[in-house]
């Protein structure tokens, strides 16, 4: 088992390398991007506090993800990101 933060980990499942969350949901391949196997919610920045863009710059170009395990509903991260942009990689695991 490694562990990359408080909520997420990689173990070994049949010789397969699998990102997991606390609870024990198994989320995917290590070798992907785990936010495409969470619920996300995609919001206007305003959900991300009052104090971020409050002058709405960029005029709604930019929107606010949440990605939350399936299972437990833990908050495993956000991002800031152009409307229509792919999930952005915070993380990459090297096999």
């Amino acid at each position: 088992m490694q562990r990359i933060n408080e909520d997420l980990m990689v173990i070994e499942k049949e010789g397969n390398k699998l990102i997991q969350c606390h609870c024990g949901y198994l989320l995917g391949p290590a070798t992907g991007n785990y936010k495409e196997y969470t619920l996300k919610n995609e919001s206007t920045l305003t959900v991300a506090g009052p104090f971020v863009n409050p002058h709405n710059i960029g005029g709604g170009k930019f929107v606010f993800r949440q990605f939350c395990c399936p299972n437990c509903a833990t908050l495993l991260g956000t991002e800031v990101a152009l409307k229509g942009a792919p999930l952005l990689w915070d993380m990459q695991i090297k096999s």
